[in-house]
């Protein structure tokens, strides 16, 4: 128990708690400037390939981001789900679709948590000279993915995707914020992760 990062995690669930309430993040710049790469985070895949309402939110959440300049490069991460194909690959077929050259798409397609997506991506951004990212999820989902890239050494800023379900439904705002307050405590345990402020 000693190597679990107390003070951080309880920075990690105030500002889980401030997103919750709809303050939005410590910190947070909402301007445009910052990172010139952006990391997309999946969720489920639906069966014949389909993508979840999430997953197609945070996908065109980023091609708009894309769209509107600034950010050069996409990286979508996540493994095999449930359902065929990976949802690295159904994030970059919608992306495809929504005009993003493939050529400014990154694919890992080998995460099956947040906690490998940062894992995996930590030297693949590194080996590109990236030290700094925005992290496109669901606002709640957005504290513990910032603080598990921070843990592997990238900085990492939230990049809210205030238009998917899970924060558009209160009931299911609800039910992550639960489910999000549980992750960040075993992210604490297993993987020494804490808040973006103290890890």
């Amino acid at each position: 128990m000693s190597g679990i990062p107390f003070k951080g995690l309880l920075f990690g669930l105030l500002e889980l708690l401030s997103v919750y309430r709809g303050r939005g993040f410590r910190g947070h710049d909402s301007s445009g400037a910052g990172p010139s790469v952006a990391v997309v985070l999946g969720t489920q895949v639906l069966a014949g390939g389909r993508p979840s309402r999430t997953l197609e939110a945070r996908v065109l959440h980023a091609a708009r981001m894309y769209a509107a300049g600034g950010i050069d490069r996409l990286v979508v991460t996540g493994g095999l789900g449930k359902h065929p194909p990976t949802e690295a690959e159904v994030m970059a077929r919608i992306l495809g679709q929504d005009g993003v050259p493939d050529e400014a798409v990154e694919i890992e397609d080998k995460a099956e948590s947040t906690w490998d997506s940062a894992r995996l991506l930590a030297d693949v951004l590194a080996g590109h000279g990236v030290r700094e990212v925005l992290v496109v999820t669901d606002p709640l989902h957005c504290v513990r993915t910032a603080a598990a890239f921070e843990r592997v050494g990238i900085c990492a800023r939230p990049e809210p995707v205030y238009s998917s379900p899970m924060w558009r439904d209160p009931w299911l705002r609800r039910g992550q914020f639960f489910r999000e307050s549980g992750a960040l405590v075993w992210y604490a345990m297993r993987y020494g992760v804490g808040g973006r402020s103290g890890r």
